[in-house]
């Protein structure tokens, strides 16, 4: 393998394929990590590549494994459970607002909730927590969790953690919701179970059926550029139902972009037109 630094030229092609496919846009200072996450799956993966420019061109297909697993160690999976904690504590404290504004819940028995960016899982088990414990009796939780990484997707499946001082969980949850075993912290089948995982690609267009009561997108915006940020918010908000909710990122705004959501406080917003 060529152990020699990307070239401009060969920078700026991953780069675009980068943003091509995925949405992330990737600028000089993330040069040298874009060189070592290359080197390392060439190295790791026995391909006797001669250069940079012969591991590009395997990727390129996009439909194979080697494709699959540069977007495993190209994306970011920071995550935890009740990370950026304001979101939920907001469907606690305003559910009774939440229903009132979105009437399909209580007409249909069910909320529909899409974690769009879930990574391994810890944001959509934590919605499923809150959720099981605010809403009404007898309404169904269907939570949709999806990332372009099947890496994390399948780690997600397994609902088995070990936890960090970042997971910032009240000790009622975790008793309520997880088994311990060992060093690692498996959830229950009754939280489990509604949650399904699928990996999907947010550039793609939504083939969503049926629309969403809540979306939530946080972190994740902040790797894309202005127009695929204006062109992913407006995406969500043809998604989801009157009165629906969408979460942001609290290093994420909306402020200066083209959107028709109401907005309710930071990183909340609803949708309100028919």
């Amino acid at each position: 393998m060529n152990a020699n630094k990307l070239t401009d030229k060969q920078f700026e092609k991953f780069c675009l394929l980068i943003k091509e496919r995925l949405g992330i846009h990737i600028g000089e200072a993330k040069r040298e990590l874009v060189q070592s996450k290359v080197s390392k799956l060439m190295r790791e993966n026995d391909l006797s590549c001669a250069s940079y420019d012969e591991y590009y061109n395997l990727i390129l297909p996009g439909n194979n494994s080697l494709w699959t697993t540069f977007v495993d160690e190209i994306t970011i999976h920071k995550t935890n459970f009740f990370r950026e904690d304001n979101h939920f504590n907001f469907i606690r404290d305003k559910m009774d607002t939440i229903l009132k504004n979105n009437p399909r819940i209580f007409k249909n028995f069910e909320i529909r909730v899409w974690s769009s960016a879930c990574s391994t899982g810890d944001e959509a088990y934590t919605i499923a927590m809150v959720l099981k414990e605010y809403l009404p009796p007898g309404i169904n939780i269907k939570i949709l969790a999806t990332d372009i990484s099947s890496k994390v997707i399948s780690e997600a499946q397994q609902a088995e953690y070990i936890l960090d001082s970042e997971d910032l969980i009240n000790p009622y949850y975790l008793n309520k919701y997880f088994i311990k075993n060992e060093n690692k912290y498996r959830i229950i089948n009754d939280i489990k179970n509604l949650v399904s995982f699928r990996t999907f690609n947010l550039m793609n267009a939504f083939p969503f059926k049926n629309n969403f009561d809540i979306i939530f997108c946080r972190n994740v915006m902040i790797y894309f550029d202005s127009p695929t940020q204006e062109e992913l918010i407006k995406k969500f908000y043809n998604v989801l139902v009157p009165g629906g909710l969408l979460f942001i990122g609290h290093s994420e705004s909306l402020t200066q972009k083209q959107y028709k959501f109401n907005y309710l406080q930071p990183t909340i917003y609803m949708r309100t037109e028919q």
